[in-house]
Protein backbone atom coordinates (compact mmCIF):
# COMPACT_ATOMS: atom_id res chain seq x y z
CA UNK A 1 0.00 0.00 0.00
CA UNK A 2 1.35 3.06 -0.73
CA UNK A 3 2.09 5.94 2.19
CA UNK A 4 -0.57 8.37 0.51
CA UNK A 5 -2.98 5.61 0.65
CA UNK A 6 -2.15 4.98 4.42
CA UNK A 7 -2.11 8.47 5.50
CA UNK A 8 -5.89 8.40 3.59
CA UNK A 9 -6.51 5.98 6.10
CA UNK A 10 -5.15 6.84 9.24
CA UNK A 11 -6.77 9.78 9.09
CA UNK A 12 -10.06 8.66 8.41
CA UNK A 13 -9.36 6.33 12.00
CA UNK A 14 -10.31 8.10 14.71
CA UNK A 15 -9.56 7.24 18.62
CA UNK A 16 -12.90 6.46 19.54
CA UNK A 17 -12.89 3.75 16.64
CA UNK A 18 -9.68 2.52 18.06
CA UNK A 19 -10.99 2.41 21.41
CA UNK A 20 -14.34 0.81 20.80
CA UNK A 21 -12.20 -2.24 19.47
CA UNK A 22 -9.94 -2.36 22.10
CA UNK A 23 -12.92 -2.50 24.78
CA UNK A 24 -14.24 -5.00 22.69
CA UNK A 25 -11.42 -7.44 22.09
CA UNK A 26 -10.70 -6.50 26.41
CA UNK A 27 -13.79 -8.06 27.52
CA UNK A 28 -13.40 -11.27 24.97
CA UNK A 29 -9.91 -11.96 26.32
CA UNK A 30 -8.08 -10.65 23.24
CA UNK A 31 -6.13 -7.12 23.33
CA UNK A 32 -2.84 -6.46 23.46
CA UNK A 33 -2.86 -3.08 25.17
CA UNK A 34 -3.28 -2.96 28.91
CA UNK A 35 -5.84 -1.10 30.41
CA UNK A 36 -6.05 1.54 33.31
CA UNK A 37 -8.89 1.69 34.72
CA UNK A 38 -8.76 4.02 37.24
CA UNK A 39 -7.67 6.46 34.34
CA UNK A 40 -9.83 4.99 31.45
CA UNK A 41 -6.78 4.74 29.56
CA UNK A 42 -5.24 2.30 27.02
CA UNK A 43 -1.04 1.84 27.72
CA UNK A 44 1.63 -0.29 25.78
CA UNK A 45 2.36 -3.72 27.03
CA UNK A 46 5.72 -3.10 26.28
CA UNK A 47 6.41 0.06 28.81
CA UNK A 48 3.47 1.04 30.27
CA UNK A 49 3.30 4.77 28.48
CA UNK A 50 -0.38 5.72 26.94
CA UNK A 51 -1.18 4.64 23.91
CA UNK A 52 -4.63 5.87 23.57
CA UNK A 53 -8.04 7.18 25.01
CA UNK A 54 -11.79 7.49 23.85
CA UNK A 55 -10.38 11.07 22.46
CA UNK A 56 -6.71 10.57 21.74
CA UNK A 57 -4.32 8.39 19.93
CA UNK A 58 -0.48 8.45 20.19
CA UNK A 59 -0.52 7.54 16.72
CA UNK A 60 2.87 8.11 16.19
CA UNK A 61 4.13 5.87 18.51
CA UNK A 62 1.35 3.20 17.66
CA UNK A 63 2.96 2.78 14.22
CA UNK A 64 6.05 3.08 14.94
CA UNK A 65 5.29 0.19 17.40
CA UNK A 66 3.58 -0.95 14.33
CA UNK A 67 -0.33 -1.75 15.90
CA UNK A 68 -1.31 0.12 12.59
CA UNK A 69 -0.06 -1.96 9.44
CA UNK A 70 -1.86 -1.17 7.04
Amino acid sequence: MSESKRAEVRSGLLAEDLWEVETYLRKKGGSEFVYDEELDVFRFPEDGCFAFCEEFADWQRLGELGYLNF
